[in-house]
């Protein structure tokens, strides 16, 4: 969570003690992460946009099941990808976690969690299961309306 952000990160201008600079590795893969979260974000804005995005995570975490000997071994890799792109999509910490799981165990990569999160999102469904999603605008609008009251 700390490559998110950024304000959790030592001072490292500062100098100060125990303050050590992050592998060079690091800030590119962070600055990836960065540009891709944010490109979700603005691509989910459009309904249809967000359900073909959906799609694509589920489809690529069912192709990891296909490969009968890496099957597992890619699941390590692509779990918590899922579950970051699923929560840049719906803001839903719970949905993310289910993800996770969802790719972690054996045998159950064919459930589609980012497509049931838009089903949840856009349809009856989420009334239905109680797991009613909004969008992100309309979640950071509440938690500022909920602060200042």
């Amino acid at each position: 969570s700390t490559l998110l952000s950024p304000t959790l990160r030592p001072n490292l201008s500062a100098g100060g003690a125990g303050a050590t600079a992050p592998p060079a590795a690091a800030i590119p893969v962070e600055r990836l992460v960065r540009k891709v979260g944010d490109k979700i974000v603005e691509l989910s804005r459009d309904k249809w946009m967000k359900l073909l995005i959906s799609v694509v995570i589920d489809i690529i975490g069912v192709m990891t099941f296909l490969v009968p000997v890496l099957a597992e071994v890619l699941d390590v890799f692509w779990a918590p990808l899922a579950s970051l792109l699923i929560f840049q999509l719906y803001g839903n910490a719970m949905l993310s976690g289910i993800a996770v799981v969802e790719e972690l165990l054996p045998f159950t990569d064919i459930f589609p969690t980012a497509t049931v999160g838009w089903l949840c999102q856009f349809t009856a469904l989420g009334v239905w299961l109680g797991l009613q999603l909004r969008e992100r605008e309309q979640q950071a609008a509440q938690g500022d309306s909920r602060r200042l009251q």
